[in-house]
């Protein structure tokens, strides 16, 4: 099972860019039932930069909030746990 969604963010007042996201890869299954939910969350988080980085753009706390469905203080946890 795999999943990509097309997220608009905005590159300035009157422009917006689409970026294409994965949400859900073939190997989240296997990292849930090994690993658990908060490293599953934590290897979707660093999968979203990544790709939004190679798309050219960075994505915001409150954009990660919005795609993964979870607070703003656990996305920092995540983040600050990860090192990255």
């Amino acid at each position: 099972m795999s999943g990509s969604l097309i997220y608009w963010v905005k590159e300035s007042r009157e422009r917006l860019r689409s970026l294409r996201l994965t949400v859900c890869s073939e190997m989240d299954a296997d990292i849930l039932s090994s690993f658990g939910l908060a490293e599953l969350r934590r290897r979707r988080i660093q999968r979203l930069l990544d790709e939004a980085k190679n798309q050219g753009v960075n994505l915001s706390y409150r954009d990660l909030s919005l795609i993964l469905l979870t607070s703003r203080s656990t996305l920092k946890r995540d983040i600050k746990v990860s090192g990255r």
